[in-house]
């Protein structure tokens, strides 16, 4: 590991900010610190041996003495803000219980229960009384004895709700150990911070920030050093910055083909010197927590020296994770295709064009996000991205399609309004049938067609600037790679920026597709990677005096990492610089969040004693 860097090379010094005398805030804003990300999908409960604050893992009251694990403790108490309160936290923890008990009842109903081969030819309403057969009683769909005969497809079922009724338990478990510690994060924000639960639905993060580091000084929260603002970010996106990192480097690009669902843009590895594409689904992020950033440090957050010199572990490890997820992947992904029926299929139902709306990525989510960019801060700016990049994907108008759009949108609402019309005029004419189906049915698909081809046909009024409107996300997504720039308008690039901000429906299928695709990339592809991904780890770690090894690039190391390109001081090695200039983006990103904030704080207090003297004087 290196020792970590003297002053001098801290971006502050080099930058001369102005504003680095006016504020406590700001004075000690970089000063040796590193940021630590931790996800609210990477919640761990801590070992037996690790350093915890027993205030916070064994429910006493918070005293006036050091925590140890400020890993946790901050985590928790970033976990509690963005929850805005214990009520919050004990609603969505019942809630999330009560979905899970919710789809294990759906998935056993429907698919072990319903005998849908009776309910397809099941005869009701005017089909029963034309047919002279007795009206449907919908009970002869229930089967009595639904596990008899145990088929294949009743056993994965089966396996299916098992796995998700353990994940229910453990959920159930957590929320009664956890409740403890949520409870003394509560009291520390009631009694050392001075924020209420009522208070927390508005303040910022920041202010919670500078509220922790004040309060450094008058009870020592570290004994090794004094927090900054910086320390407690890093803190909180250790692993995260760990992952941005490889994304950012191209470590997790794969030799796999443009049509492979979840497949992103291509990027050159600085170890291959190839482009391959990248690609990041949920479940292969949820392995590499699981395989490497949740074993990769000590109890002291330092990363483990056998963990680095034991390629062969890490190997083994993701083959067998991989198999595992290959044998159980036919009940897992029943999962996400009952979440798509449960949580799309009314909405769909009610408005079809949502069918068309669009989401970003997870793989996206990585590759937009920056070096100690807190979650809410990212999804606020992610979803301010979300206008300015659907108006760029219509900057490509298809002629030929929205033609063939127009005359079925013309003809299916035609139809659909010729039937509402006739709907009016007398109801019972809607139960009349046309090819075994009434005229009801008719009148849904027609409409469902017409919305759909709706949002195919080019918008008349659509200004086309693909250029203009590339700049506009650019502007939020602060993602240009170089061989996009003066191509705004080339198929390549709209085809690479759809991958990253596809519609919906394809995203889903593709989460439920990336089942199949993680256990290949888990048993043929990662195994090969192991080696670049500890020679990452190994090369951008340091340690810092009193938080542990964290990414060197959060450090916002100009000296060693710098890209004169992207307006730093220092020209770093270019094997050791971020792609496409993200530390020295973050860097600013980051300054601008601080800054912005200490300046309005203040100037909110200097209005806010103008006015007492005004009062007074009045």
């Amino acid at each position: 590991m290196m020792s970590f860097l003297s002053k001098d090379t801290h971006a502050q010094t080099r930058f001369n900010w102005p504003w680095r005398s006016q504020s406590p805030l700001s004075a000690q804003l970089l000063v040796d610190i590193p940021p630590e990300v931790e996800l609210s999908d990477y919640r761990r409960l801590p070992s037996s041996g690790s350093e915890s604050p027993s205030g916070l893992l064994h429910g006493e009251g918070f005293k006036e003495e050091p925590i140890p694990d400020l890993d946790i403790f901050f985590e928790r108490l970033y976990e509690y803000f963005c929850a805005k309160g214990l009520r919050c936290i004990i609603t969505k923890w019942i809630i999330e219980i009560l979905n899970i008990l919710f789809m294990v009842c759906c998935i056993g109903f429907f698919f072990l229960f319903v005998d849908w081969d009776t309910l397809i030819h099941l005869k009701c309403g005017v089909e029963a009384l034309e047919s002279g057969e007795k009206p449907c009683d919908l009970m002869k769909v229930i089967k009595h004895d639904p596990l008899v005969p145990f088929t294949l497809p009743k056993m994965i079922t089966v396996g299916s709700m098992v796995i998700l009724t353990s994940y229910g338990l453990t959920n159930f478990l957590k929320f009664f150990v956890q409740l403890r510690s949520t409870l003394n994060v509560r009291q520390f924000y009631n009694d050392r911070l001075k924020v209420n639960d009522l208070e927390i639905q508005t303040i910022s993060w920041p202010r919670i920030i500078e509220k922790v580091v004040l309060l450094q000084k008058s009870q020592k929260l570290c004994v090794v050093r004094d927090l900054s603002e910086h320390d407690i970010i890093m803190r909180i996106m250790r692993k995260e910055n760990y992952l941005i990192g490889m994304v950012n480097k191209g470590i997790l690009s794969f030799p796999i083909r443009s049509c492979v669902p979840g497949a992103g843009p291509t990027v050159r590895s600085h170890q291959h010197d190839r482009r391959n594409h990248l690609i990041l689904p949920k479940a292969l992020e949820w392995t590499l927590n699981w395989c490497i950033f949740q074993s990769m440090f000590d109890s002291k957050f330092c990363v483990r020296k056998e963990f680095l010199t034991s390629p062969d572990v890490l190997k083994k490890r993701l083959i067998f994770v991989g198999i595992a997820m290959l044998i159980l992947s036919p009940c897992l992904v029943i999962f996400p295709l009952v979440y798509v029926i449960l949580r799309h299929a009314e909405e769909i139902y009610n408005h079809p064009s949502t069918a068309s709306s669009r989401r970003w990525s997870n793989l996206s989510r990585w590759i937009f996000r920056e070096y100690n960019e807190v979650d809410h801060f990212f999804r606020h700016r992610m979803n301010n991205s979300a206008v300015h990049s659907l108006n760029y994907l219509k900057q490509f108008p298809t002629p030929l399609v929205s033609i063939v759009a127009k005359f079925v949108s013309f003809v299916s609402g035609g139809l659909a309004g010729a039937l509402i019309i006739i709907g009016f005029v007398g109801e019972s004419i809607l139960e009349g049938h046309i090819f075994g189906r009434n005229l009801l049915w008719y009148t849904i698909v027609f409409g469902a067609i017409a919305a759909v081809s709706r949002k195919v046909v080019a918008d008349e009024l659509q200004v086309i600037d693909p250029e203009g409107a590339m700049c506009l996300a650019v502007h939020q997504t602060h993602y240009m790679p170089k061989r996009w720039r003066g191509k705004e308008s080339s198929e390549l690039v709209r085809r690479e920026y759809d991958t990253l901000f596809p519609y919906t429906i394809i995203m889903l299928l593709e989460e439920m597709a990336s089942i199949f695709i993680t256990p290949y990339l888990l048993i043929f592809e990662l195994p090969k990677r192991v080696d670049d991904i500890l020679r990452f780890i190994s090369d951008f770690t340091i340690y810092v005096d009193g938080v542990g090894d964290v990414c060197s690039l959060s450090l916002f190391d100009f000296k060693r990492h710098g890209n004169t390109n992207y307006g730093s001081p220092f020209n770093g090695l270019k094997s050791l610089r971020s792609s496409q200039g993200k530390m020295e983006k973050s860097f600013l990103r980051y300054m601008q969040f601080q800054v912005l904030f200490i300046f309005f704080y203040y100037a909110c207090s200097v209005t806010y004693h103008k006015c007492i003297l005004c009062a007074v004087k009045g």
